[in-house]
């Protein structure tokens, strides 16, 4: 009997201590792999910033984002996962933080598990973006202007160039940055250059301007008339048709260089610190003037921008704001028509929206687009308005911080006192702005027939990387230089 009463407690012990040792096998097991669950949910969230062009662009623009998974996302057995994630651009060291929290929690909101991983990827910066950060003007055809006022915005201390892949038929105002063409360049009345005019084809400068920096024609002559000062060199690597290389009438310049010197040097009641030939000099024989290129918007691209508006709500027919009527767009917005807003009337969109207009986009006579701060911080995200046909922007309407996008080929205006707080883009047609138009950012179009009557633009690289991004793949832009797990 004692026997028996032993042999009993003995089994009921090796029966608990094993009942134990699976039970706690089991949490341990359960444990791990809610473990695992957080970890890839963090995974989740790092993959969601690195494939989304949209949010690149918004760390590049605003220095930092975040990013959430909005709802839960359900597992098995009563729980469902969330991720955080907070990205960080360094422009400094052209890197990107990205910082991704995933946790589990049970039907109780009670926090199971917790992961997270950061992870710095180096940035290529694509070319469109490249061109954003320097120029202020950028046209794949000829730039006709008349006088317009390039200023640096507001914290703003980067030069602002002026790009024309062909000709500058005529330039006037004032640039705080280079003049570059690949055609030939006509810098015109009291006319204020803060850095260089640089060429392909030939260079004219007339009537009183100022050149602060050089001149450089790669394969052609220079031609300075009537009281023109240049305070840099100039460089002339071709001849006209009589073998000038350099013409100076009543001018005040610096170093002259030519392929053969002086004998290719006219000169009329002008000052010059020197002649030179370019063979003697630091200029290498063969001058490649800077070449940029508008990015193409390929149906890939425009459907990701479309896909991006449709997330929201969608106006099958078109949209009208009437005469003085107010109306609010509360994010992403899809529209199948035109989108028209008339006199004093008042569109209101929230904050990073992107409106994508299949029709034309018309604004006039007074009209207000405004984008309203949708979480009460001091800043404000950029909005996107995106049309397939043209936009015409006239009398006084003022788009207020928003990036606008014609993908049509016919010509989009903006004109008569309208201003536009963000960047242009045209890349398939014509851009004309005239007539005290103002522009905060910069202005990319694939033709610029004309920029006239005293227009004005606020350059500002923050505010051109506004732009929708012109990538799809952003993978492709990141370089993953660490990785490490909490």
């Amino acid at each position: 009997m004692v026997f028996i009463i032993a042999l009993v407690l003995i089994a009921a012990v090796v029966l608990f201590a094993g009942t134990t040792l699976v039970v706690s096998s089991n949490r341990a097991i359960h444990k791990v792999t809610t473990i695992k669950q957080a970890h890839y949910i963090a995974e989740m969230g790092i993959e969601k910033i690195v494939s989304d062009p949209f949010v690149i662009r918004n760390a590049l623009a605003y220095g930092e984002h975040e990013e959430s998974s909005g709802s839960s996302i359900p597992l098995e057995n009563n729980k469902s996962g969330t991720y955080r994630v907070k990205v960080t651009y360094n422009s400094n060291e052209k890197t990107i933080r990205i910082e991704s929290t995933g946790e589990v929690k049970n039907n109780n909101s009670e926090k199971l598990a917790q992961k997270t991983i950061t992870c710095t990827f180096r940035l290529s910066q694509g070319p469109f973006y490249d061109i954003v950060l320097q120029n202020a003007i950028t046209t794949a055809a000829n730039l006709t202007s008349g006088k317009v006022y390039i200023y640096l915005d507001e914290g703003v201390n980067q030069p602002a160039n002026v790009y024309s892949g062909a000709e500058i038929t005529n330039i006037r105002g004032e640039i705080p940055g280079s003049v570059f063409a690949q055609g030939s360049v006509v810098v015109d009345n009291k006319t204020v250059v803060m850095g260089d005019v640089i060429a392909r084809g030939s260079i004219t400068l007339n009537n009183s301007s100022k050149i602060e920096g050089k001149v450089i024609s790669a394969e052609s002559y220079v031609d300075v008339n009537n009281n023109v000062v240049v305070n840099g060199d100039i460089v002339a690597y071709g001849t006209d048709d009589k073998g000038y290389s350099v013409y100076l009438n009543n001018a005040t310049v610096g170093a002259i260089y030519t392929s053969q010197g002086s004998s290719q040097v006219k000169t009329n009641n002008s000052s010059y610190t020197s002649i030179n030939t370019i063979s003697s000099s630091s200029y290498p024989p063969v001058y490649e003037v800077p070449q940029q290129n508008l990015p193409t918007i390929t149906d890939e691209i425009r459907a990701m921008w479309m896909e991006k508006a449709s997330e929201g709500e969608t106006y099958d027919s078109g949209l009208t704001v009437n005469n003085g009527q107010t109306l609010t767009l509360d994010g992403n917005t899809l529209i199948e028509g035109d989108l028209v807003v008339k006199q004093n009337a008042t569109l209101n969109i929230k904050e990073g929206a992107v409106i994508y207009v299949t029709g034309r986009i018309l604004i006039e006579n007074n009209a207000s687009i405004c984008v309203e701060d949708t979480n009460g911080d001091e800043k404000t995200l950029f909005s996107t308005l995106i049309t397939e046909d043209y936009f015409d922007i006239a009398n006084n309407a003022i788009p207020e911080a928003l990036s606008l996008v014609a993908l049509g080929p016919s010509t989009s205006y903006l004109k008569n006192n309208s201003v536009t707080t963000g960047p242009i883009f045209v890349p398939n047609g014509n851009l004309e702005l005239s007539n005290n138009a103002v522009v905060y950012g910069g202005v990319f179009a694939k033709s610029i027939p004309k920029i006239g009557n005293n227009m004005e633009i606020y350059f500002n690289p923050f505010n051109n990387l506004s732009l929708p991004p012109t990538i799809t793949d952003t993978k492709k832009l990141l370089e993953l230089l660490e990785w490490s797990e909490s």
